[in-house]
């Protein structure tokens, strides 16, 4: 009797031994199938390094762990820059997703890279909205039609990005703008009182300046 509970003991650790084994590895492979390569990591923390260089913010530091948020995509990279460079560009600063020195960038994949999404994860949804808000009035004002589905600014390559970012930090002086992330909502951005002219001005330079693209309906 005895004999054959040490065998059924054996037996039973053997078996459990075995299924943690298949456990963990499947943990693995699953792990692995939702994480990028280290190729295709390299490669987003050059593309990104490389955007923030022609933008004139160069970062100490680009990293990601290369895990996929969901099947099919979703990677967070973070940029760190040095207190100069954070100092001397606003819309650095100002960003909400910016935690210290390290600003949050997200994107569907390694290959969806590009300034439009640095763009997206740099800016603040609200201001951005706001001017293209503002952009509307201003083209209907002055007679033109513009169709409400698509964008009005046109920053998506590094010049008109950095003449965007220049006519953005002057926004910025010229707004109020309310957190709503505590909600969970876009946030709120108001002209500030005695500001609506230079305001009313800035939109205008920005049309001047071609970062605005109408659509005609």
């Amino acid at each position: 009797m005895k004999q054959f509970l040490k065998v059924l003991t054996r037996i039973i650790l053997i078996v459990c031994g075995a299924l943690c084994f298949l456990a963990a590895l499947a943990f693995l492979l699953v792990a692995n199938l939702f994480k990028a390569s280290p190729d295709d990591i390299r490669e987003g923390n050059e593309s990104l390094r490389q955007i923030f260089i022609s933008l004139d913010m160069p970062p100490e530091k680009v990293e990601s762990n290369g895990s996929y948020q969901y099947e099919g995509g979703g990677l967070d990279f973070y940029v760190t820059f040095s207190d100069e460079v954070i100092n001397s560009h606003p819309v650095l600063k100002e960003s909400p997703n910016l935690t210290k020195n390290r600003l949050k960038v997200y994107v569907l994949n390694t290959g969806d890279i590009s300034y439009h999404s640095v763009e997206d994860n740099l800016f603040n949804h609200g201001l951005f909205q706001f001017l293209e808000e503002e952009s509307r009035k201003y083209f209907q004002e002055i007679g033109k039609k513009s169709n409400p589905s698509y964008f009005i600014l046109s920053w998506k390559e590094p010049e008109s990005q950095k003449k965007g970012i220049a006519f953005y930090e002057k926004a910025l002086n010229l707004v109020d703008i309310q957190d709503n992330s505590a909600i969970k909502h876009i946030d709120t951005v108001t002209i500030k009182p005695g500001k609506e002219a230079e305001f009313k001005q800035l939109i205008q330079d920005m049309d001047a300046a071609g970062l605005l693209t109408q659509r005609s309906e």
